[in-house]
């Protein structure tokens, strides 16, 4: 069915997917003279046109790969957000995050790969892997062999079936709706209601990135570019202040998706293949960790490659150990502030924005100790 096997890349590893995990890892590996190549489905680089959230944890790995003042210079940098219920303001909270488009981080990071001379196969949509014998097929009837695999290939990952066949993604409760507008915005801004919440941050001096997030038993399909129209939003959004989207209309180019995820990580690794980012454990997206994991990942195990000079299961051992604690502590975060954030209970309402108002500290206390505060390069450096 193939043609003929190719070799040259039997001393590589073998990146399935181009996104965060995928790139920054080939970044980490080129740097260290590792052998990478990276295999992509699409015809370049991705161009989503949505916003992403980079929180400290998530800035100390840009740091490492030398493009966090790059990503920072085209990007925004607010340092309060804002929350607010019904007409009036909760509080506001100093906060260090760099708010960017998607396609930015994804850009500069493929620049910096190609700065280094990596190389990458466009046009490679992954058909099989082959686990004991390190081959990996495309649906082009190419067939390469390799060294190890590191799938990034995102939640409909085909490498993540060859760990779980039967395991499948499943709804979380909630779908999002997306928007990039033109408009102007120092801040970010949470509007929180019952049942749902919208976020609005800035991306660059000009965009923001609109965000509606729905507890709803209705599930969207899982697709960042399934098309949404301006009277669906206003549906979902119904018990909403109109204020917080005044800025939509019927012309604003609008997507919505179901969230799905993985409720427990069971395993990363499976034999030569290891799994990193949304094909290991897309989590709902409440603090804006998504990016941010995808980062921490693709750091620990591109770094533990190099501790253990290329020693395959050490590594996969390691980075096993050390992620799915981590993994686990920002998913169970991540649903407890969803939780929080669209409760519609009155008094549980009332007694949320009693302590986010007068104990500000404590609403942002386990958020920024558990999550921003984490730095992968001391879980590698204490790891025997």
């Amino acid at each position: 069915m193939h043609n003929n096997l190719v070799n040259h890349f039997s001393n590589h590893i073998a990146i399935i997917g181009a996104g965060i995990s995928g790139l920054a890892l080939a970044c980490i590996l080129k740097k260290a003279q590792i052998p990478v190549v990276v295999f992509e489905k699409s015809k370049q680089v991705s161009d989503y046109g949505a916003g992403i959230s980079l929180s400290p944890n998530g800035m100390r790995v840009l740091k490492e790969l030398d493009l966090f003042n790059e990503v920072v210079s085209v990007s925004a940098n607010p340092n309060q957000a804002s929350f607010f219920f019904g007409n009036k303001k909760i509080n506001s909270f100093k906060v260090d995050v760099v708010t960017a488009s998607r396609q930015i981080l994804y850009k500069s990071l493929y620049e910096k790969y190609k700065l280094l001379n990596g190389e990458i196969l466009f046009d490679h949509e992954l058909s099989d892997v082959d686990c004991i014998n390190l081959k990996v097929s495309f649906t082009n009837n190419k067939e390469y062999k390799i060294a190890h695999i590191a799938a990034c290939d995102g939640i409909k990952s085909l490498c993540r079936q060859k760990i779980e066949p039967k395991s499948k993604p499943i709804y979380s409760g909630y779908s999002v709706w997306r928007a990039v507008v033109n408009k102007n915005q120092k801040e970010t801004k949470t509007f929180l209601g019952p049942n749902h919440h919208i976020v609005t941050y800035p991306i660059s001096n000009s965009q923001i990135s609109f965000v509606a997030a729905i507890r709803t038993s209705k599930q969207y399909k899982e697709s960042w570019r399934s098309l949404g129209t301006f009277n669906e939003l206003k549906e979902d959004l119904i018990k909403s202040n109109t204020d917080f989207y005044s800025f939509i209309n019927d012309d604003t180019p609008l997507f919505k998706w179901g969230v799905y995820i993985r409720p427990f990580v069971k395993n990363l690794k499976y034999k030569n293949l290891t799994l990193l980012g949304d094909a290991a454990h897309p989590i709902v997206p409440f603090l804006g960790q998504g990016g941010c994991l995808a980062l921490e990942d693709a750091y620990v195990f591109g770094n533990l490659l190099i501790k253990y000079d290329s020693d395959f299961n050490k590594a996969q051992n390691a980075y096993e150990l050390l992620r799915k604690k981590r993994i686990m502590t920002v998913m169970n975060l991540s649903f407890r502030q969803g939780y929080l954030n669209h409760i519609s209970n009155p008094v549980l309402v009332f007694l949320r924005n009693l302590v986010m108002k007068y104990l500000p500290s404590l609403a942002m206390r386990s958020i920024k100790t558990k999550v921003w505060n984490y730095d992968p390069s001391v879980d590698i450096r204490n790891f025997d």
